[in-house]
């Protein structure tokens, strides 16, 4: 897939492999497993991070195979997942980190149209969150930033 605010072809990334039984070498239970995933949100970590944990401390490729649920469905039924979708949340701190920098050197245009790029790519995550019901349709982008 092509970039969207630049003239280069986009990343290539590696695909997971499909399988659909658990590995033989994870030691954990499903019951087990949800309790790491419910400490470590409770410790304050995100779900990218808490899958990253579970496939670097605990062997876990993937919970899917395994639970047969996804890490935020297994938070959302605990009801531990967080107000503002997590790729969203990133976006909202990538644009005070570059208002921030915007305010100490005024005349760098280069990242003001950068700036002007992350303010839409917000605007349309929003958009689609608010039209799948991730997020309410009262809620606004001015109690965040």
């Amino acid at each position: 897939m092509a970039r969207m605010h630049t003239r280069k072809k986009g990343k290539s990334g590696s695909k997971r492999v499909y399988s659909d039984e658990s590995k033989s070498w994870v030691q954990l239970n499903s019951e087990e497993i949800e309790n790491l995933i419910v400490q470590f949100r409770k410790e304050g970590s995100s779900s990218s991070v808490i899958g990253v944990r579970l496939r670097d401390q605990y062997g876990i490729p993937g919970t899917k195979t395994i639970l047969n649920r996804k890490i935020g469905d297994v938070l959302k039924e605990k009801k531990l997942s967080p107000e503002v979708p997590e790729d969203l949340m990133n976006l909202i701190n990538r644009y005070k980190n570059v208002t921030r920098h915007m305010k100490l050197n005024r005349n760098d245009m280069s990242n003001k149209r950068g700036q002007q790029l992350i303010m839409a790519k917000i605007l349309r995550m929003t958009k689609y969150y608010k039209s799948k019901g991730y997020l309410s349709r009262e809620w606004n982008l001015n109690k965040v930033i």
